[in-house]
């Protein structure tokens, strides 16, 4: 996709938001494509990463929020597969699948093999974006909020976010799993929504004005 739109707008900056898993698998390109994604994007934002994939699945059967959103999420990721049911056959035990109790145990039996995995813990060791914070090149900010129920405090990446300058790791005391809402039930504003259009905007003028000069 970044490819093809930096054909189609050659000389236009570019920029790139995601949110949750959207934001894991954005993070890991930045960090893992560091030298060819920096001539393709310009800024990134990441709001409510589950930077540690194996961590933050555990902490979803370790809290009622978790289970009751881990219980939806699980049943949505069964109807998937009964639908592609004679497509997967020959891949995973369908059995296994239909009758895993959470999300590690779906992970095991269905994501890990259909990614060329071992075992849900390889597949988590090799796709948590954490690891890959360091070697991103394209300015790039970080929202997350300490009450997010979908990875623990111990897992949050300050460290590894510290350590690059490039990155703005902002923490939120509160805002859960993708919804920091404020203003009013009749008029209700999203911040981190608001503030990654602000940090994008910020960067992407600066690049047109650079391109412009040149």
């Amino acid at each position: 996709m970044l490819e093809i739109l930096r054909r189609r707008f050659p000389d236009r900056p570019i920029g790139a938001l995601g949110f949750s898993l959207g934001g894991n698998v954005l993070l890991k390109l930045l960090g893992e494509e560091s030298f060819n994604v920096r001539e393709k994007l310009d800024s990134a934002v990441a709001i409510s990463v589950p930077y540690d994939l194996a961590a933050g699945s555990q902490l979803l059967e370790q809290s009622q929020m978790g289970r009751f959103y881990a219980a939806y999420f699980l049943q949505s990721l069964k109807r998937k597969i009964r639908l592609k049911q004679k497509l997967l056959r020959p891949i995973v035990d369908l059995n296994a699948v239909l009758n895993s109790r959470t999300i590690w145990e779906f992970d095991d039996v269905a994501t890990a093999p259909l990614n060329g995995f071992e075992s849900a813990a390889a597949y988590y060791a090799e796709s948590s974006s954490c690891k890959f914070l360091e070697n991103i090149a394209v300015p790039t900010l970080l929202i997350h909020a300490e009450d997010d129920p979908f990875l623990p405090a111990h897992a949050i990446p300050r460290a590894e976010a510290s350590n690059n300058p490039i990155i703005q790791l902002v923490m939120h005391p509160v805002g859960g799993h993708v919804g920091f809402l404020e203003g009013t039930p009749t008029k209700p504003s999203f911040w981190a929504e608001v503030e990654g259009a602000r940090f994008l905007a910020e960067h992407l003028n600066g690049a047109t004005r650079q391109s412009q000069s040149d």
